[in-house]
């Protein structure tokens, strides 16, 4: 398929979409269609799957003209990604994978959340251990992990750095500013553009050139 500059926002935990303003602002003003997907029961209550199933609706709906379009998962909105990647077929309409400070081996914080949301993000949990295990299917997305050593969301933070593909690591100092950061987007909109063999302009006008390490 070819590929479409569409890109879809999946944003955190009891987050409607808000925290992802600003990012879906700046990749309209590089040329980009970016949706912010708005996920029912977005507390995790239900688990990942469901709100897996809403993401796999919505890039149906935006991908129908035949091509494949981006996704940016913030925190559980990159776990919610995952499953949809791995489980429900979707790297076949997915070009490029990219995760915020998404706890990808699980937060020590997630202890606090007593219902099936919770368990699946906490460390060790069974719902991980098996997206982890195949993991690699992710590799058809180029997956890119955006991630800041002072997030005490993520704990421990390195849970937020896949094992392949690109890694960003930013100096944010809290967790829910990621998505903000305008690092953290200058990175986002120059990784989408490189798959058109372009660099993008960062939010000051210049060009983007941000160090990436790889683990």
């Amino acid at each position: 398929m070819p590929k479409g500059r569409v890109a879809i926002l999946i944003p955190g935990i009891f987050d409607r979409g808000k925290s992802m303003l600003r990012m879906q602002r700046a990749l309209g003003q590089a040329g980009f269609t970016a949706h912010t997907i708005k996920l029912k029961a977005n507390s995790g209550w239900y688990g990942m799957e469901p709100m897996a199933l809403q993401l796999r609706d919505l890039v149906a709906e935006v991908t129908g003209n035949g091509e494949t379009c981006a996704l940016v998962g913030f925190s559980m909105g990159g776990i919610v990604a995952r499953y949809y990647l791995q489980r429900l077929g979707g790297t076949a309409n997915v070009h490029k994978f990219i995760a915020l400070s998404s706890p990808h081996f699980g937060s020590l914080w997630a202890h606090l959340l007593p219902y099936k949301g919770g368990r699946q993000l906490r460390i060790g949990s069974e719902f991980l251990s098996n997206l982890n295990r195949d993991a690699a299917v992710l590799e058809d997305a180029a997956p890119v992990s955006i991630w800041t050593p002072y997030d005490a969301t993520i704990v421990p933070n390195s849970s937020s750095r896949l094992p392949f593909g690109r890694a960003y690591q930013v100096s944010v100092s809290l967790h829910r500013w990621v998505p903000q950061n305008p690092e953290v987007i200058d990175i986002v909109v120059a990784e989408l553009a490189e798959v058109f063999g372009g660099a993008a302009a960062d939010s000051r006008g210049q060009l983007s050139c941000t160090k990436k390490s790889r683990r």
